[in-house]
């Protein structure tokens, strides 16, 4: 593999950026009437979702050897979410 220069990353990350571009906006012109308000619905799940894989993994990293009474992690996920629950 060959060495870029810094001028040449940079034009490859802006036409990647145009190209995303295009591609989103032609979603969202061509869609069907009534698709974007579902997607929005769908997509209104996705930061809890995604909190929930990065917040699962702090607590249980080590797989199943970190279930157990010595985890404070387990605790603390508790405690915050009852104070989640409350103050919803």
């Amino acid at each position: 593999m060959g060495s870029y220069s810094i001028s040449e990353i940079w034009v490859l990350i802006i036409i990647c950026g145009i190209i995303t571009y295009f591609i989103r906006l032609s979603f969202i012109r061509f869609a069907p009437e009534g698709f974007i308000e579902r997607i929005k619905d769908i997509l209104s799940f996705m930061p809890v979702a995604i909190f929930t894989a990065i917040a699962t993994s702090g607590v249980f990293g080590s797989g199943i050897k970190s279930v157990s009474i010595s985890n404070y992690k387990i605790y603390a996920s508790i405690v915050a979410l009852l104070v989640a629950m409350k103050y919803k």
